[in-house]
């Protein structure tokens, strides 16, 4: 994780918090400048494409060498997809997975049958005619009074193992700075951050 930090300004922190006039500073690293970057950087959208994290992308430095050619741009990756936590908001591959639904449900049966919440759903899935597009469906999280009175067709229960694998894939779809651009955006970082 230092590789990560390795970009970001230092700025002297007050440790005490005292604002006294000879206080005691540390060097600390700058994490405010996440907000401010993505500000200077939010307008260009023609810099960033979608993309899909395949499951055999197990690491972000991975897929920053594998898309930029140095794993120095791994926090670029975070910044834009304002990644605070890049061991809970990175997708885990199956065999992480399998473990982290071990440990938090005591087993992956045990997931599949622990009840999470309950769903009321306002619209159902449409297939656009014509397309291989469709409207998606929307749902609304309900408590169990209002679960009981929604019509069967309208409700469904949501059970932990669906609720994990659909926040987990949802952890898929991030958005890149396109390579030609990649390098100005640090030289241009560095540059707000002096």
């Amino acid at each position: 994780m230092s590789e990560y930090f390795s970009n970001f300004p230092r700025i002297l922190y007050d440790i005490e918090g005292k604002n006294s006039t000879t206080p005691e500073h540390i060097v600390a690293v700058n994490l405010m400048i996440r907000q401010k970057f993505r500000d200077a950087i939010k307008e260009e959208i023609s810099m960033y494409y979608p993309y899909v994290i395949p499951e055999e992308m197990g690491r972000p430095d991975v897929l920053a060498f594998n898309i930029y050619g140095d794993v120095k741009y791994t926090w670029t990756i975070f910044m834009v997809n304002n990644i605070l936590d890049p061991y809970w908001e990175w997708p885990m591959d199956s065999k992480n997975f399998g473990m982290y639904l071990s440990n938090k449900y005591g087993s992956v049966d045990t997931s599949k049958i622990t009840l999470h919440h309950y769903e009321q759903i306002i619209h159902s899935r449409t297939e656009v005619t014509g397309t291989a597009d469709s409207i998606p469906e929307r749902v609304v999280e309900i408590d169990y009074t209002t679960y009981r009175a929604v019509g069967e067709d309208n409700r469904k229960i949501v059970y932990a193992y669906e609720y994990e694998v659909d926040k987990n894939e949802a952890n898929r779809s991030i958005s890149l700075v396109d390579a030609s651009y990649i390098s100005g955006v640090l030289d241009e970082t560095r540059q707000l951050f002096r």
